[in-house]
Order: structure tokens, then C-alpha cells, then sequence
């Protein structure tokens, strides 16, 4: 995704008022994030079974999948049982480290994406690919594409709310 986009996308919600800004993060991003991964894990699995003998075959992004899946979903469980809550609350103070904590895993995430990128050659799909493949690597671009904007939008509008940006605005 281009960052026209991120921009587009974070000036239409840099003015919510916080809580209507968490909750937009929990359904555009968190619910959507659920649903792209198993998805995205079971076409990776049928890809590597059906055509692990391919030399161009994304071997390994079966485990980078439910990895990412596995991270991913303790970060989203801390940010909505514990940071966001904290920050609805108007608890800012005390949200600077765990949004600190956030931000480094935010950078986590990102190195993992790109060791998925890197698995499937920067998304490029091989001639004669099947559907499959195709579906898969069009899926992983767009959960790339959605998690850079939920990063983002997390670290530039919402955690700056908290810690001013100090803790790495240009993050994402």
C-alpha cells in the first residue's frame, strides 16, 4: 500500500475522539486480522502439500504464518485487555510503558512481515501458478497492507495521544 493511502486512511480517523479511534482499530483491524490468518494459514498449507517440489514453492511460510498469527494475537489480547482500556479510561500516565512495549512489538511484526515477503519473493506469484497460490499471495498482500495501516495508525495517532510521539512516531 502506497503511503498516499496510510495518509488518506489516518487523516479520516486522526479526529475521532479516542474511544471511537480504539473501536475502529478493535473492527477494522483486530476482527479483520482474525479472519485474514486462518484463512491465509490453510491456503499456505495446501500450496506447500500440493506443490513443495516447485522451486519457487514458499517452503517454511506455513510456520511463518502461524507464528505471526501466535504474536499477533497476544498483542492485540494486551492491547484490548489491558492498553486500551487504560487509555479510554483517561489513565495516560501510567499506558506510556505498556505503549512502549506496543511499539516494539509493532517493530516485531513488521520484521516478521518482511521475512514473509521474503519467503514468497516479494509476492511475486510463478507463471502458471494455481488459484490457490494466487488466492494466497493476493491475501498476503492485503493482510500486509492492513496491518502497515493498523501499525501506523496505531503508533502516529493513538499511542501519540499517550506518549506524544516519544516513543517513535516515525515507527510504521
Amino acid at each position: 500500500m502506497n503511503m498516499a493511502l496510510h495518509s488518506s486512511s489516518l487523516a479520516a480517523t486522526e479526529d475521532l475522539p479516542t474511544e471511537s479511534l480504539i473501536e475502529h482499530i478493535l473492527n477494522r483491524f483486530h476482527d479483520v486480522h482474525r479472519e485474514q490468518l486462518p484463512e491465509l494459514i490453510r491456503l499456505s498449507e495446501r500450496v506447500e502439500r500440493v506443490h513443495g517440489g516447485h522451486p519457487l514453492c514458499p517452503s517454511g511460510l506455513t510456520g511463518q504464518l502461524k507464528d505471526m498469527q501466535t504474536e499477533l494475537e497476544s498483542h492485540m489480547a494486551k492491547e484490548e485487555q489491558i492498553l486500551f482500556p487504560m487509555i479510554a479510561r483517561g489513565i495516560q500516565g501510567m499506558a506510556t510503558g505498556p505503549v512502549s512495549v506496543m511499539r516494539h512489538e509493532h517493530d516485531d511484526h513488521g520484521q516478521a512481515l518482511e521475512n514473509i515477503l521474503a519467503t514468497t519473493g516479494h509476492l511475486s506469484i510463478p507463471e502458471g501458478a494455481c488459484k490457490t497460490w494466487q488466492a494466497l499471495y493476493e491475501g498476503i498482500g492485503t493482510f500486509r497492507d492492513d496491518l502497515l495501516a493498523h501499525i501506523q495508525l496505531e503508533n502516529n495517532v493513538l499511542f501519540t495521544r499517550v506518549d506524544g510521539g516519544l516513543g517513535g512516531a516515525s515507527h510504521g
